[in-house]
């Protein structure tokens, strides 16, 4: 076909498909990589892993994965701000990639762990990097007052021919032993040679942080739906999406028993890219099946100063097909956002996607005031603890009606939660309240229950 065109209409072909791959190229990079650090990212691998930990089953050899957590980012967060917590993370990922054999392979799992692959090594020379990695961290900030509780734990696995628990079991292994080493005081190296599954037995040695991990890995995440009602004239308009975890044995957790622990150990942000990846497929497969909806996110105070996480929602509403207009993400005023302006920032990039911004549990936790200054938004969810009593609670009766005034002001509207009964709907409705949601109103439910079963 392009022998057919005229040599100028050639090159502009030519030209346009040069653009294409090498735009193709850049993104498939962008997919695999840790913006902050140039590093693989936690999906790469783990995919590197799995062909690793496969190949020495099959063929024999052994290899060793180390789990490595910066210990003391918090503080040098706390006391420098996150730009300098950055440049730590920074710095270390740079001694773990110059420190490294050219055949391993280094990874940034999540904000302050990090990975190694050692495809091919023994106990004594899996220990031997450990310590040098340590050492060299520890070294390089004793003389530095600000960075000087900046060290590492080092956790480390063993797999091979035995290795019958897959990529997840080792990376879960190496996990454990990260943990161990922070138990025994940090800024040590710990060994897990033997790689374990995820029995129910084991797993209750497992650390939470493994469980969610492997939770993510092993498809037993899921989301539950409650509606959100208008209350002029009833018509759910919206849904709250609600994340839920099956355990070892089936049980199904509500999120309040794992997201404190996960918030902690640094997983938060990998369950809230899982949940915004569902919801945005949701939003696609609704839209193009004619009964589009309207879906609200929460996303935890973490990711609202990680540049990943927005950068993952961007890509993914760019190629969806789901309305952005249809997607709130609510922001938790119950848990402590480090940085305000970073975190107004990640706000005022969702609203340039299209996308609405929800003020969560308002009038409880920090800064009410503070917030509404701050954050661009489209609506105030009204916390629960106001609207619970709210018929006998005088004061909660004037604090809604102080909510409500203020978001009329500001021309946004407003969302009441834990309705339990009709003597509360009614007076939200007298009071101006635009919509409501809470067990009198519609529990929650499954979304195959709740989006797709009455479609």
């Amino acid at each position: 076909m392009l022998a057919k065109l005229e040599p100028a209409d050639r090159q502009v072909v030519l030209d346009a498909l040069e653009a294409a791959q090498k735009t193709e190229t850049e993104l498939r990079y962008l997919a695999d990589h840790d913006p902050l650090t140039a590093l693989l990212n936690r999906r790469a691998f783990r995919t590197r892993l799995d062909t690793y930990v496969n190949f020495a089953a099959r063929y024999g050899g052994r290899g060793a994965v180390m789990v490595i957590d910066v210990d003391g980012l918090k503080e040098v967060n706390d006391k420098l701000g996150h730009q300098q917590g950055d440049n730590l993370i920074r710095r270390v990922a740079t001694m773990l990639r110059d420190r490294v054999r050219a055949t391993d392979i280094v990874a940034r799992l999540s904000g302050d762990e990090f990975a190694v692959l050692m495809p091919q090594s023994d106990v004594e020379g899996a220990l031997q990097l450990g310590e040098d990695l340590r050492v060299q961290v520890a070294d390089d900030f004793v003389n530095e007052p600000d960075l000087a509780g900046a060290t590492i734990s080092v956790g480390i696995t063993m797999f091979g021919a035995e290795s019958d628990g897959g990529a997840e079991a080792v990376l879960a292994a190496a996990d454990q032993a990260m943990y161990r080493a922070k138990a025994e005081g940090r800024n040590r190296t710990s060994l897990f040679e033997t790689p374990v599954e995820a029995s129910q037995s084991e797993s209750r040695r497992m650390t939470t942080s493994a469980k969610i991990r492997n939770a993510i890995t092993q498809n037993r995440l899921s989301l539950a739906t409650q509606p959100i009602q208008s209350l002029s004239d009833g018509v759910v308009q919206r849904f709250e999406l609600l994340l839920r975890m099956r355990g070892e044995s089936g049980e199904l957790l509500p999120a309040r028993s794992f997201i404190g622990v996960a918030e902690r150990s640094g997983m938060i942000q990998e369950l809230d890219r899982w949940v915004v990846g569902q919801a945005l497929d949701l939003l696609g497969e609704r839209e193009r099946a004619g009964h589009p909806v309207s879906l609200h996110v929460n996303l935890s105070g973490a990711s609202l100063t990680d540049i990943s996480v927005l950068e993952y929602i961007e890509r993914r509403l760019d190629e969806g097909d789901g309305d952005p207009a249809r997607c709130t993400f609510e922001i938790t005023q119950t848990a402590r956002i480090e940085d305000l302006e970073v975190a107004a920032s990640f706000a005022d990039r969702l609203t340039e996607f299209g996308c609405e911004v929800a003020i969560d549990d308002y009038g409880s936790g920090f800064g009410p005031f503070e917030y509404l200054k701050r954050f661009p938004f489209d609506v105030i969810k009204i916390d629960g603890s106001f609207v619970r009593d709210l018929p006998e609670n005088d004061a909660d009766q004037l604090t809604v009606q102080a909510i409500v005034g203020i978001a009329r002001g500001l021309g946004k509207q407003t969302i009441a939660e834990f309705v339990e009964d009709e003597a509360t709907a009614q007076m939200l409705r007298a009071y101006g309240v635009d919509m409501a949601q809470g067990y009198h109103l519609g529990p929650p439910v499954s979304v195959e229950e709740a989006l797709f079963e009455t479609t």
